[in-house]
């Protein structure tokens, strides 16, 4: 699968076909991340993007992303952990993006945390699994907020 860069300049896949196939038929050059060039009549419309006046071969990126908290990961290995509750935790690469298109930083630096509920699953990073629990404490405090006054604060909200 091709994740394209988002900086390309042709929106619509009509415009961006025909400039390709007149490109091609002029023997224009495309050049890959490593400076490779490679003759678009070699390619397929899907293969480039037209980016900083120059058509770049785009990286193949077989890899899922998962979006947390608007930024994109690849999901690494679980993390085991001997404390039980429904908290997951993986190792996890974050995803860079340039004009040759999407690219996997080269050795996990964050932590994601993982929360599945019935109905939601909630998500969350930090560069440590203490850091992701925090954060992901913070985004289901914010999401079941009135559900926890309302237990752990009867008393008070009740005797007013």
């Amino acid at each position: 699968m091709i994740h394209k860069t988002p900086w390309g300049e042709y929106s619509d896949a009509k415009s961006k076909r025909r400039v390709f196939l007149f490109a091609a038929r002029a023997r224009a050059i495309a050049w890959d991340a490593k400076g490779r060039e490679y003759l678009l009549r070699d390619l397929t419309a899907d293969d480039v993007e037209y980016n900083g006046g120059a058509w770049r071969v785009q990286n193949k990126f077989d890899y899922k992303i998962q979006m947390v908290r608007g930024e994109e990961f690849v999901l690494g290995d679980k993390i085991d952990r001997t404390e039980k509750n429904l908290f997951e935790f993986y190792r996890a690469y974050m995803v860079g993006c340039n004009c040759y298109g999407r690219y996997m930083l080269r050795k996990p630096e964050m932590v994601v945390a993982k929360y599945e509920t019935d109905k939601q699953t909630f998500w969350a990073y930090g560069p440590t699994i203490e850091q992701a629990r925090a954060f992901l404490g913070i985004r289901l405090y914010d999401e079941y907020r009135d559900l926890i006054h309302s237990v752990a604060c009867k008393d008070k909200t009740h005797n007013k």
